[in-house]
């Protein structure tokens, strides 16, 4: 199958930034979350695929035509930049048909009713001044403005970032279920993990200008390519090892500081072990342990306690010195009357230790 975009050897040169070379292709109808920090370059990519700014080397292609070859009236792109691009001197149902009008086309009755529906736009199309719409209001309506030209290929570029924090999910779910519904090709930028992971049928990381992985999310879960994409996805429980021994099923490590030994089941190659704080297992030595939590099991000091949004996350410090991350549900921690100086037992799971290297894995 010819992919829908196809990237091959891309840079692209912004003043002294450089972006690539970058080799990604995206299957007809795949939803693409490109994640990395800011700077990075998301957004000069994704400005590069509506057509903004040109490769200085390397290839960009549309279902196998070269995009510079394609009339900009005959690509079906649509582009939502974090500049909610709605025009003041219009009115909002006006605003809502502006990018179908700037086609030359006509609009579709039922898509429009469907996406103002979906969007919960239609007490907004009784007002006549986008001013009076929230931040909210207004990029649900830029976003149907967008759907409602059918667009092929769709842009996101921080879609949720001006949104309140619980108001964000709540956008998430309407991407999810408007690309389940109308389908299409989606490239979507975002320094937001949870967004990503949310979204995203793979994940593109982008760091300093440069694809360090590109996988599923279960994949960049569990198996982040380089240290780099490690310490961006979760930069807690990632120790340094001295010393790799494999026995069997079994890898055995020796941790350089302080000299703690760990067993997993990863075995691959890298200079670090690493767990994610959510895998880091509390537990009760007084009743049986299962077969998961048999081993990597240490006696540690709670030294500090933070209270997020449903979640305790919970500085540790085993009896050897090894300092822990854990993030445990909050009743978990509210039930175990956990606080600074408590004395826990926790487990580091063999399954869900990995290794983890400069070196890219094979």
């Amino acid at each position: 199958m010819t992919p829908a975009l196809e990237l091959c050897q891309l840079e692209v040169h912004r003043g002294t930034f450089r972006l690539g070379p970058l080799n990604l292709a995206l299957s007809p109808g795949e939803y693409l979350v490109i994640l990395g920090p800011s700077g990075a370059g998301k957004t000069i990519l994704l400005q590069t695929l509506a057509g903004w700014h040109s490769p200085a080397r390397g290839s960009l292609r549309w279902h196998g035509t070269e995009l510079a070859l394609i009339p900009r009236t005959s690509r079906r792109c649509a582009f939502l930049s974090q500049n909610v691009p709605l025009l003041p001197h219009l009115t909002v149902v006006e605003n809502l048909r502006f990018g179908v009008a700037c086609r030359g086309e006509s609009v579709d009755p039922h898509l429009e009713d469907h996406l103002v529906v979906a969007l919960g736009l239609t007490h907004c199309l009784k007002r006549r001044d986008i001013a009076t719409l929230s931040r909210g209001e207004q990029q649900r309506l830029a976003l149907a403005q967008a759907l409602l030209t059918r667009p092929q290929l769709l842009l996101l570029d921080e879609p949720s970032t001006a949104l309140d924090p619980h108001r964000k999910p709540e956008l998430w779910q309407l991407l999810r279920q408007l690309h389940r519904q109308l389908g299409g090709t989606v490239v979507h930028v975002t320094h937001d993990r949870q967004e990503a992971f949310f979204l995203g049928h793979r994940i593109a990381v982008l760091l300093a200008g440069s694809l360090q992985q590109v996988a599923p999310p279960q994949q960049l879960y569990r198996h982040p390519a380089n240290l780099a994409v490690a310490r961006f996805l979760a930069p807690e429980n990632l120790w340094p090892i001295q010393a790799r021994q494999q026995q069997q099923q079994l890898t055995r490590v020796l941790l350089a500081d302080p000299p703690v030994e760990l067993r997993l089941v990863d075995p691959g190659h890298g200079s670090h072990v690493g767990i994610r704080p959510e895998e880091v297992a509390l537990i009760d030595p007084q009743r049986p342990l299962g077969p998961q939590v048999r081993e990597n099991l240490f006696a540690a000091q709670v030294q500090d306690l933070v209270f997020l949004d449903g979640q305790a996350q919970v500085h540790l410090r085993t009896r050897e010195g090894l300092p822990v991350v854990a993030r445990l549900p909050l009743c978990t921690a509210l039930d175990r009357q956990l606080q600074a100086g408590s004395q826990v037992h926790i487990c580091l799971k063999q399954r869900s230790l990995y290794l983890v290297g400069d070196v890219p894995r094979d």
